[in-house]
This record gives structure tokens, C-alpha cells and sequence, in this order.
């Protein structure tokens, strides 16, 4: 069953906070991309965004127009895994090889109706919990921001800091004195700190129940990380430092964090998402789906992924394509703070008519 049409659709997609900002970029919008992937009548749906340190836009259009769309286009769509080998040999990013990922896993659901949980072995949970980020603000702006995303059903929030440590420490002083217990908080610092004020702010930051510190320090200082996670009272997460199995491996060998950050935007592919978790379950490490603003079907996958997993953090990174605009598909289900998983054929998503 040949692959016949592959189409990319690039959306500029305006950030509902156009303020956004964290301790390495700034940014009003996203740059995200539609790949559509037909055979037979029926069409799957991948999505992905550019990223302003990792992934230029322009570059990514230029790898989804140009090598990916080459190896799908006359592809064998029920030989999904010998595309995707080809898709690894190109060399292409991780953003770039997701969209592809994505949209043949929908059209293999859409063909076999089924949804995507499914052909890994189904969901094990019937919704996930939505972690919502939130970009640097003065404590009481941001204070204004995390209530009205309680007022949407979110209840778990993950705040971007790195300005500095009495600033960060009266950030999070000030959310939870005005949330008290109705909140879960965790912290993002992008790598704004040294191993030394790492260690430091998550002392200052242990009376105010904050449940994680992502990727305080510099990702490529994995020294400093097993150093700070040996010393912190409160779990680290390594993220950019973790994007396939190999660098999983490496941080759970050197005890460099207690959570592992899996996003299916740095992965690639699903399948190494799975191979991450396995990898951390086999050393107890933590795993935590991280997720970044894009198109609906990026997180959507995430939270499918996330549902078949018995052992997974409870609150995920499932709901950023909620913090832009302009998504041109429907059928992701938000209620109550969570994403609920879907029995329709593929993501259960559609492009809107």
C-alpha cells in the first residue's frame, strides 16, 4: 500500500502569552508544521515546531520538504519500521524525523482502525494530567497567569526560572502562598545556574513543595549534574542532556538526575521514547514526559504514549499546543486538567474543514 501524496503545511502560530520567556530564549510564536501522509484513500497526521535554540524553522521546512517527504512519497505503508530506518539514515533532526513518525503511526491506525495506543499494546489509563509551563514573570504577574490556568481545571504547573535565586525563590514563595496545596509545582531553569547555585536554590526552595528542578545547569555538564543531584533535596530532571537511549543510559549510569525528561520532539521517533524508558525503569530512574508548544498532535501522541506506561509520573507535559494558536486540527479531548485518551482510529485528530 503506496505511499501517494505527502503534503507540509507550515503555521505560524502566536503564543497565547506573547510575553513568553525563559532563561535561554524569548519568543512571541511558533514556528509549527502539518505533515500530511496519504495511502489509499487515507491520510495520516504527524506534526512538529522549530525551536529557537535547537531547530531554526527555515531548516526544519527545508528537511520535511526535501529528505523527509522524498523517503515517504512511494513508501510502503504498512512497512512503517523500514521507513523510519531510512528517515534515521538521512541524518535529519529530531523535529524533523517526529512529523514523519507521527503521521505514519495515525495512518497505520486510520488503516487498521484502530487508535495509535493500540498497536503498542493499548492505554492503561483512560486520561493523563496536563503540566502547563509557564514563562519567566515577576511573581505577581505570575501569580495572575497560574490563576487563571486554574480556572481553566490545570492544577499542575511547571515554572521557568534562572533570574537569579532570592528572584526565583520569591517567585515560588509568592505561588504558594496563594495556592497553598491546590497546586503542584515544578521549576525549569533552563540552565541559567552553576552546579553551586543549583544546589543552593534547591535548598532555599525546599519549604515551598516544589516536586522537580529541570535541567538547572548547563545540559552538556553532566559532572556538575550527578554533583547537584547528589546534593539536592529536591529531584532533578535532566532534559536537553537526554535524546536517545545511549545518552539515557549515561546519566542513569552516573547517577546524574533522579527524573529523566522524555519529550517526542528531542526522541524522534516513539520507539525511542520507549527505549529511554525502559532504560530508566531498569535503574529506577524516574520518567517524566516533557513536552514543548507545537501542533495538538505532537502532544496528543505524547499522552497516548504516556497512558500505556504503568510506571510514568502521573502529570505529564500534554497540553502546551493549548499555549498557541492556529492549530488546524480538532479532536483532542481536554477536560478537567487532563487529556483524555482517545479510542478513535490513529491521534483521533483531523485537520478542521
Amino acid at each position: 500500500m503506496k505511499i501517494t501524496d505527502v503534503r507540509v503545511t507550515r503555521i505560524n502560530m502566536p503564543r497565547v502569552d506573547a510575553g513568553w520567556k525563559t532563561a535561554s530564549y524569548a519568543a512571541s510564536a511558533v514556528e509549527g508544521f502539518i505533515i500530511e501522509v496519504a495511502a489509499d484513500g487515507v491520510t495520516g497526521i504527524g506534526g512538529t515546531a522549530g525551536h529557537p535554540n535547537s531547530m531554526p524553522a527555515d531548516k526544519l521546512d527545508a528537511q520535511l520538504n526535501g529528505p523527509i517527504r522524498s523517503l515517504l512519497l512511494g513508501a510502503d505503508s504498512l512497512c512503517g519500521n523500514a521507513v523510519r530506518d531510512a528517515i534515521r539514515r538521512a541524518n535529519v533532526h529530531a523535529r524533523a524525523f517526529i512529523a514523519a513518525d507521527l503521521a505514519l503511526y495515525d495512518l497505520a491506525g486510520k488503516l487498521a482502525n484502530l487508535p495509535c495506543h493500540a498497536l503498542w499494546g493499548g492505554a492503561i489509563r483512560p486520561k493523563v494530567k496536563i503540566v502547563r509551563m509557564v514563562g519567566i514573570k515577576p511573581p505577581a504577574e505570575l501569580a495572575t497567569t497560574v490563576g487563571q490556568l486554574v480556572e481553566q481545571g490545570i492544577t499542575h504547573m511547571k515554572v521557568k526560572v534562572g533570574t537569579g535565586i532570592h528572584e526565583d525563590v520569591e517567585r515560588i514563595r509568592t505561588l504558594r502562598e496563594a495556592f497553598r496545596e491546590r497546586i503542584w509545582i515544578g521549576i525549569d531553569g533552563n540552565g541559567a545556574y552553576t552546579p553551586e547555585q543549583a544546589i543552593e536554590l534547591s535548598k532555599a526552595l525546599t519549604p515551598y513543595d516544589v516536586r522537580l528542578i529541570e535541567q538547572p545547569i548547563n545540559y552538556r555538564d553532566l559532572d556538575g549534574l550527578a554533583r547537584v543531584t547528589a546534593a539536592s533535596p529536591i529531584h532533578i530532571m535532566a532534559d536537553q542532556c537526554v535524546y536517545d537511549a545511549k545518552s539515557a543510559l549515561e546519566i542513569c549510569q552516573r547517577r546524574a538526575a533522579h527524573v529523566v525528561s522524555i519529550k517526542v520532539t528531542k526522541m524522534g521517533s516513539l520507539d525511542e521514547c520507549r527505549r529511554v524508558f525502559e532504560i530508566c525503569q531498569a535503574f529506577g530512574v524516574r520518567v517524566h514526559i516533557g513536552g514543548s508548544a507545537g501542533p495538538a498532535v505532537a502532544d496528543i501522541a505524547a499522552a497516548q504514549l504516556a497512558a500505556s506506561f504503568s510506571a510514568i509520573d502521573d502529570e505529564c507535559e500534554v497540553g502546551e499546543f493549548q499555549a498557541v494558536q492556529g492549530d488546524p486540527t480538532v479532536g483532542a479531548n481536554v477536560k478537567n486538567g487532563c487529556v483524555e485518551i482517545s479510542q478513535a482510529p490513529g491521534w483521533g485528530l483531523n485537520l478542521a474543514k
